[in-house]
């Protein structure tokens, strides 16, 4: 008799969710211990180091989430995006 392969994974998915920071819009993920909050307008990313003025909303869905992820990460996807053609 076959068995099948154990596909457990070994680490958890980036989440990110909508959030309002001192009536800013942007997005809100956790990376390592940190939680930052990304302005989508300037481009900044803000380390949140108060809850004070913050507003999670819904849960962003998985594309705009491995976006997000690029753009921390500064990946392929963030060099690919911000070149000049």
């Amino acid at each position: 008799m076959q068995t099948v392969a154990d596909l457990t994974q070994t680490r958890k998915p980036a989440q990110a969710f909508h959030a309002i920071l001192h009536d800013v819009p942007g997005s809100l993920t956790k990376v390592d211990d940190d939680v930052l909050f990304f302005d989508p307008e300037s481009g900044a990313i803000t380390p949140v180091t108060s809850y004070a003025g913050l507003t999670v909303l819904g849960e962003i869905g998985l594309a705009d989430t491995q976006q997000l992820m690029g753009r921390l990460h500064g990946g392929y996807a963030a060099i690919a995006c911000s070149r000049a053609n």
